[in-house]
């Protein structure tokens, strides 16, 4: 009976707090961020930075393997120890590209992380500010919501909120 009558009391708290005036909103990151002017112009520049270290790939392949058939068209012209030089420094050039393209994927992945890590910072400002504006105590990122009204969506909001602001993200 007791345990009953705990169960009833700790109901009756949590419905309590439940009913009062907090204001939850969610909004999604990932929409804001890929739609806002800021965000696109980013994308933007990240893709052109890929775009030409890909063109800058293409470029060495077909070097190499022009090299590579030139040397085979030589195999019987040259000495063995030649042809064996000649293909050693073919393999060389090969690897050191290999390391000079793992360093900008590098870099490209860490100015991702920093373009978005900037967003995240500036978005946070936008979002504090709002939230005082419109007493609201609690926003969730849409992804953690199961199921919510569009009425508690702020995304739109926020997303016009960014654009306006002109953040810039690229230097």
């Amino acid at each position: 009976m007791r345990i009953l009558l705990l169960v009833f009391f700790f109901i009756s708290i949590l419905s309590s707090n439940s009913n009062s005036e907090d204001k939850i909103v969610f909004l999604n990151v990932n929409y804001i961020y890929n739609n806002s002017v800021s965000g696109s112009e980013a994308n933007k520049s990240i893709n052109k930075k890929i775009k030409e270290l890909e063109n800058e790939v293409k470029k060495f392949t077909k070097n190499i393997n022009e090299n590579k058939e030139k040397l085979i068209k030589q195999k019987n012209i040259l000495s063995e120890e030649d042809f064996k030089k000649k293909l050693d420094d073919i393999d060389v050039k090969v690897k050191s590209y290999n390391k000079q393209i793992k360093k900008n994927n590098e870099i490209i992945v860490k100015l991702k992380k920093d373009i978005r890590s900037k967003f995240i910072e500036e978005l946070s400002i936008i979002l504090k500010e709002y939230s005082k504006q419109n007493s609201i105590q609690l926003i969730i990122e849409q992804e953690n919501v199961l199921i919510g009204s569009n009425k508690l969506n702020i995304t739109n909001e926020i997303l016009k909120i960014v654009d306006s602001k002109k953040i810039k993200l690229i230097n």
